[in-house]
C-alpha cells in the first residue's frame, strides 16, 4: 500500500465524515457529483430519508452508506445468494431499521435460476450462453418492488438503489404500480457505456425507460475508468429524480414554482 493511496483514503473517509454531518449544510455551492447521497439529500430538501430499498445488497457495501446518510431511515435490503445473504445477515440482523430478504426482485413473482459466479458481485439472473465463471446455480424466490410495498403498507420509497447485473430493467419493471402512482422518489443503479458489456445494464436502454416515465437524470457517480490515461468510461452510477414524485412528498412546492417562474422559455419551444 503506497503514501499516495493512504493519503487519498484518508481524505475521502474526511470528505465523508464532514458530508454526512448534519452540521454540514445541504448547500448548492458544494460540488456536484462528489457523493450521490449528499447530492441526494440536497435535492431532497431534508436529511431525514423515509424508506429506501437496496437491491442486490452483496454484503453490505450500499446499505453502510445508506446507514451513515441516513441512520433514521427504514432500509429494506434484497440479497438471493445464499451465501452472500449469512454474510449480509451477519452484518446487519441486529439493526432494528434494517429489514433483510433472501430473495431478489423483479418484474414477477416466482423462482428462478440466479447465475453464480466466484465473485458474488457478478452474480445475475440473467441467463448466461455458457455455463458462467463457476458453473454453478442456485435457485432463488423472485417478488416485485411493488408485491413488497403492498405486503408491508409503505406509501413510497425514497429511493430505489439497483445494481442486479443486468437485472436492473425487470426490477423496475415490478414497480409499475409505485412508478405510476408517483411513489417513487429517487432511482439510482449502474449503467454500463459498452455496448459488449452484457451482463451489466446498459445506460441507453434505462435511461430511455425512466424518462418515459417522469424521471429526470440528476448525474453519474463512481465512475469506472480505463485506458492509458484513463479517458474513457466502463460503468457508473447513475442517479435519477422523478419531479413530481418529489414534490408530492416534501415540502419543496414553493421552491418549484420560484425555480419555474424566473425559466426562460426555451427557443423553438412551444407556448
Amino acid at each position: 500500500m503506497n503514501l499516495n493511496y493512504l493519503l487519498g483514503a484518508a481524505f475521502s473517509r474526511s470528505l465523508d465524515t464532514l458530508l454526512r454531518s448534519r452540521f454540514f449544510p445541504l448547500t448548492r455551492r458544494f460540488p456536484h457529483g462528489v457523493s450521490w447521497m449528499f447530492d441526494l439529500q440536497r435535492y431532497m430538501g431534508s436529511r431525514s430519508l423515509g424508506v429506501l430499498f437496496d437491491v442486490g445488497a452483496n454484503t453490505g457495501q450500499t446499505l453502510r452508506t445508506l446507514l451513515r446518510y441516513a441512520p433514521g431511515a427504514e432500509i429494506y435490503a434484497f440479497e438471493p445468494a445464499a451465501d452472500t445473504f449469512r454474510r449480509l445477515e451477519a452484518g446487519f440482523k441486529d439493526r432494528g431499521n434494517v429489514h433483510l430478504f433472501n430473495a431478489a426482485l423483479g418484474a414477477r413473482a416466482g423462482q428462478l435460476a440466479l447465475q453464480l459466479s466466484e465473485d458474488s458481485e457478478f452474480n445475475t439472473l440473467v441467463p448466461r450462453e455458457g455455463t458462467g465463471a463457476a458453473g454453478a446455480t442456485q435457485m432463488t424466490e423472485v417478488t416485485t418492488v411493488d408485491a413488497v410495498v403492498a405486503a408491508h403498507g409503505i406509501s413510497h420509497l425514497d429511493l430505489l438503489k439497483v445494481d442486479v447485473q443486468g437485472w436492473e430493467m425487470e426490477v423496475l419493471h415490478g414497480a409499475r404500480e409505485l412508478i405510476a402512482g408517483q411513489n417513487l422518489v429517487f432511482v439510482f443503479a449502474e449503467v454500463a457505456f459498452r455496448s459488449d458489456e452484457t451482463e451489466m445494464q446498459q445506460f441507453g436502454e434505462l435511461h430511455r425507460h425512466l424518462e418515459s416515465c417522469g424521471f429526470v437524470l440528476c448525474g453519474f457517480y463512481d465512475p469506472v475508468r480505463y485506458g492509458p490515461r484513463r479517458e474513457f468510461v466502463l460503468f457508473a452510477n447513475a442517479l435519477y429524480v422523478h419531479p413530481g414524485a418529489r414534490l408530492k412528498w416534501t415540502d419543496m412546492q414553493a421552491e418549484w414554482t420560484q425555480w419555474l417562474s424566473a425559466q426562460k422559455p426555451r427557443p423553438g419551444a412551444s407556448a
